[in-house]
């Protein structure tokens, strides 16, 4: 009998939503999850942002006081919410590969079992593609527009932000009618919604101005914001860009970013002396091709009847490493909001490599995102970006869930000090500046050096060196001999002055978390009753230290349940306050949303005290 993930799910289904009021999900909580197959992470990742983002909205919208033009959204979150977060689960836990995977990568068996696997992460892509959309068209049908040619910018984060990125084209131009919501709103999924930063691309022919959206709200946007990307844009091949912050210097050569100058002060943040471009490519890979079974060169057991196994990882394994070949094209763009270098680049172990670096005109940050080609090939083998930089003497931290991690100290003696799974971000400060790099979309992490099957018993960081893990085919149990196919990248830098901050360190990776803009446009049919305004907040919610794990939906009684955690290591006032929704009561619940006790409303909030690293779940109506 072939196993399937539903049998480990019914076991564990009673206590789903328990464990989600904690993390809001289970993503990486093995870092295992990264490891079968680096397309379908990034996939992942992006579904349970558009989950929060979702639930968030229809929890709101569900206290609209009964307009029952709306009840086909509860209808949809009743049917498909739960499918979509255990698909999204179901993909994370990591066992449900076939044992030949390895030495069969081509029979049945493996093929039935990577399908098994597989579905969970486009099942919960395609659930949460369509929770998100229906939630937005009910946000539209109730916001007041000039035109119908208008669009709505929703913010899911407890903060104002300003959002910008590509439009699908479905969104601009609906398909059918307004009556016609289903096919309309299906359609407007219909583009990439990976690539943040391409100059041109046959489907993302529109790109939203940089616009500011306020704090868990949304804003109508004039068409004027929308800018059409030219099919053939101009462009330069200028080595040096620059822009409000940064002078930014790329190797023509063989790419990346050669060296990175903060203007104001003249400051070199890139590692000139490491080996390695700031987000340059490398390839690695066992270096005895001859080897009968090379997995055994980087860790094999031999079993025996001790009561205590030794570990069987080689720390001696022979590596062999490689970065870009060559520079194929370099290109920079003018686009609205900022400039785009584009590096198409010939490198080793993959194919179709192209890498983007965007440099905002609004931001302190930049970022860069890679795509390349993985081929079917099963010699064990991996993947990384290189973020090098000028930071002796820096101490490292990572985030798991919530805590700011430092490696060493931090950690129980036994556990991996070879590689790391990070939330949201990892940082390196040496007391007077820093820098944090946000992984939205690839949590695998070293740090120091390339450690995989070190065996570290002790970490010390030898440099300021982030390795992007992306991809690898090392384990030698349950997961893919190859990962074929397209594979995608992006990770947001942020150098700061100052000693370390947890909470903006938080804010930084759920803002590049949650990149990409909710958009929907507004020919929706019009809800009956008087409309909200053009912009406004729904909710006042707290900011960093204080993060919103998840905002949803109450199953029993209505209102909204909000999770919130002090992620810091002093007690916080956390606030829930009264936006477009005005609070008429509030309960403090215990962790599984259950109301212990009423808290008081005071001039439309209510304010609670968390002791530090803390929980509270509390329910409003």
């Amino acid at each position: 009998m072939i196993a399937t993930p539903t049998m480990w799910w019914d076991a564990v289904k009673p206590y789903h939503d328990r464990l989600r009021v904690w993390r809001g999900d289970w993503t990486d909580f093995w870092n295992f999850g990264a490891i079968s197959s680096a397309r379908e992470v990034a996939i992942n990742r992006m579904s349970r942002a558009r989950l929060f983002a979702a639930d968030a909205l229809h929890a709101a919208l569900a206290q609209r006081g009964g307009a029952d033009a709306d009840r086909w959204l509860d209808r949809t979150f009743d049917r498909y919410r739960d499918a979509a977060w255990r698909d999204l689960n179901l993909w994370d836990e990591h066992t449900w590969g076939a044992d030949v995977s390895i030495r069969g990568p081509e029979v049945e068996d493996t093929l039935a079992q990577w399908n098994h696997k597989a579905n969970y992460a486009y099942q919960a892509r395609s659930l949460s593609l369509l929770l998100g959309r229906d939630a937005l068209a009910a946000l539209a049908r109730r916001v007041a527009r000039e035109a119908p040619e208008d669009l709505l910018v929703f913010n899911p984060l407890p903060w104002a932000r300003t959002t910008t990125g590509p439009i699908p084209p479905g969104v601009l131009s609906p398909r059918g009618t307004p009556e016609d919501t289903t096919a309309g709103r299906h359609f407007q999924d219909r583009h990439d919604r990976t690539r943040l930063y391409a100059a041109y691309d046959e489907y993302e022919t529109s790109h939203l101005a940089p616009v500011e959206v306020p704090a868990f709200g949304y804003a109508v946007v004039q068409r004027d914001r929308v800018v059409k990307l030219a099919k053939q844009p101009e462009f330069t091949e200028t080595a040096v860009v620059a822009n409000g912050r940064f002078r930014v210097a790329f190797d023509r050569e063989r790419g990346g970013v050669a060296s990175l100058i903060e203007t104001a002060t003249g400051r070199e943040w890139a590692d000139l002396a490491a080996g390695w471009t700031l987000g340059g490519y490398v390839h690695e890979e066992v270096a005895d091709r001859a080897h009968p079974w090379p997995r055994h060169l980087l860790c094999h057991l031999e079993w025996q009847a001790q009561i205590e196994i030794p570990r069987a990882w080689k720390p001696g394994w022979r590596a062999r490493r490689a970065g870009a070949e060559q520079v194929l094209s370099h290109r920079v763009y003018a686009r609205q909001g900022g400039t785009v270098v584009e590096q198409r680049i010939a490198a080793p172990g993959v194919s179709d490599y192209v890498q983007r670096v965007f440099l905002p005109d609004f931001a302190d940050w930049i970022e860069l995102e890679a795509e390349w080609r993985m081929s079917q090939e099963t010699h064990p083998e991996a993947t990384y970006l290189a973020f090098p930089f000028a930071l002796p003497g820096a101490t490292a931290r990572f985030d798991a869930g919530g805590q700011a991690v430092i490696p060493e100290t931090d950690q129980i003696p036994g556990v991996c000090r070879d590689y790391f799974t990070a939330q949201g971000w990892a940082d390196f400060n040496d007391g007077a500046r820093g820098v944090t790099v946000a992984v939205p979309e690839n949590p695998l992490i070293q740090l120091g050096d390339f450690h995989f099957g070190h065996n570290q018993y002790h970490f010390d960081l030898e440099r300021a060196l982030l390795l992007g893990w992306v991809t690898n085919n090392y384990w030698e149990t349950n997961f893919r001999a190859h990962q074929p196919g397209m594979v995608y990248a992006r990770y947001r830098i942020l150098p700061y002055a100052g000693a370390f901050d947890e909470a903006r360190a938080h804010r930084f990776g759920l803002d590049a978390a949650h990149a990409r803009p909710a958009l929907n446009h507004l020919q929706e049919p019009v809800a009956p009753g008087a409309p909200w305004p053009a912009a406004g907040t729904l909710l006042r919610l707290s900011e960093p230290p204080v993060l919103v794990v998840n905002v949803r939906r109450a199953a029993e009684g209505g209102g909204i349940l909000v999770t919130l955690l002090n992620a810091s290591d002093a007690a916080q006032q956390a606030i829930v306050g009264s936006g477009l929704l005005m609070l008429s009561a509030v309960w403090r619940c215990d962790l599984f949303g259950n109301p212990v006790e009423g808290l008081p409303v005071r001039t439309g909030k209510v304010m609670l005290e968390l002791p530090a690293r803390q929980a509270a779940v509390v329910k409003v109506r």
